[in-house]
C-alpha cells in the first residue's frame, strides 16, 4: 500500500467503520485503486467502493436502523 485516504466513516448501532481508498502500484508499472473497511481493529479489503460500502452498513449494523 502505498498512500491511503479515508472517504467515508459509516455510523450505526454496532459502532462506526472507516472506508479507506488506497493505491497499490502494479507490475506492469500502473496503479489499482482499492478500498478497505476498518471495523474493531479488523481490515476488510474490496475491489470496489460500493462492495466496501456494503460491509460497512452490514458491520455497524446501519441496515437494521431502517427495520
Amino acid at each position: 500500500m502505498t498512500e491511503d485516504s479515508l472517504i467515508a466513516t459509516v455510523e450505526g448501532p454496532k459502532g462506526v467503520a472507516e472506508i479507506y481508498e488506497f493505491e497499490v502500484p502494479t507490475t506492469d508499472r500502473t496503479i489499482e485503486v482499492e478500498y478497505a473497511v476498518v471495523y474493531q481493529g479488523e481490515l476488510h479489503g474490496f475491489p470496489s467502493m460500493g462492495e466496501a460500502h456494503l460491509k460497512a452498513n452490514e458491520l455497524v449494523g446501519a441496515d437494521e436502523e431502517e427495520s
